[in-house]
Parts: C-alpha cells; sequence; structure tokens
C-alpha cells in the first residue's frame, strides 16, 4: 500500500527574503468522515473470526471505558495503538490557591501512537497524484507532461480500477 500524496506551495518570510518551497502534503482519501467503527468492526471480524456485532460492541465498550478512565485522571495505554492523555489548563493565578477547581478545564485528549505503531507507518511507500491533476499545464515541465501521458496519468486518460 502507498500513501498518496500533493504537492503544495509555501511561502516563508524570514529577515524580509521571501522564499518559495514546495512540500509534500497527504491526499485524503474521502471528503470526510475516514473509516468509521463499523469498517473497523468488519475488517477486525474477517480477520480474527468474530461477528461483526460482537466486535462493534467490544469497540463502544473501549470507547465508553477509555472515557471513564480518562475522566478519572488516568492515562491510558492501548499496547499496539498508543497512549490517550487529558491535558488541563487554567488562566494564570497570582497564589496558587487562586487555581481552583472552578478555574480548571481540559484543553485538550491526546494520543501519542505506540512506538511500533509509528514504525510501521513509516515504512509505509508514497506515490505522488499526478500534477496534471491539480496544476494547470502551463506550470508544468514537457518532462513532467511527457511522463505522466506515458503512465496514463493525465486526467482523462485515466485507466480504470
Amino acid at each position: 500500500m502507498s500513501i498518496p500524496y500533493l504537492v503544495r506551495k509555501k511561502v516563508s518570510v524570514i529577515g524580509g527574503n521571501k522564499k518559495v518551497r514546495w512540500y509534500a502534503v497527504q491526499k485524503k482519501l474521502q471528503e470526510r468522515g475516514g473509516k468509521t467503527e463499523e469498517d473497523v468492526a468488519r475488517i477486525v471480524a474477517e480477520r480474527a473470526g468474530f461477528r461483526e456485532g460482537e466486535v462493534q460492541g467490544i469497540l463502544t465498550d473501549v470507547s465508553l471505558v477509555l472515557g471513564e478512565l480518562l475522566a478519572e485522571g488516568y492515562s491510558v495505554n492501548l499496547k499496539g495503538i498508543g497512549t490517550f492523555q487529558v491535558a488541563l489548563t487554567s488562566p494564570g493565578a497570582e497564589r496558587p490557591e487562586d487555581v481552583t477547581p472552578a478555574t480548571v478545564e481540559v484543553s485538550r485528549i491526546y494520543f501519542i501512537a505506540d512506538r511500533w505503531l509509528t514504525r510501521q507507518i513509516r515504512k509505509m511507500k508514497f506515490i505522488r497524484i499526478p500534477l496534471s491533476s491539480y496544476f494547470p499545464k502551463s506550470m508544468l515541465s514537457k518532462e513532467v507532461i511527457k511522463e505522466e501521458k506515458a503512465q496514463g496519468d493525465l486526467p482523462g486518460e485515466r485507466l480504470e480500477d
């Protein structure tokens, strides 16, 4: 499997000097939503021999337990997945006793991927989405146009999967 990417221009102004650079940015595979717990449940059920409904129930329970444990102040480490933690914030106070429960709030819940998961994702290959599908032809070099045409990557010329 490969992760598709787009190329985007970013402008950096350092010390009054304007510098244009091009960078890879992730191409989302869908407009919104991504994969759902139903998708995950179906895949896990197929691989592990469980019924899809059982896996969905387990995922729901994991979500509830995760919320309860985080609300109690625990971090939660799921081996092979990662660690969930809560970050707190409060307005600055002049005296320690002025930092009261009423002034404290959750700033975010964050996730730190397990090292194993990070290593697996870093092994992924990448594939550039044809420049001709999102850049005007006038911006493309003759070499790029020729290369993408030879690969059938020009818009309207793609082979169906």
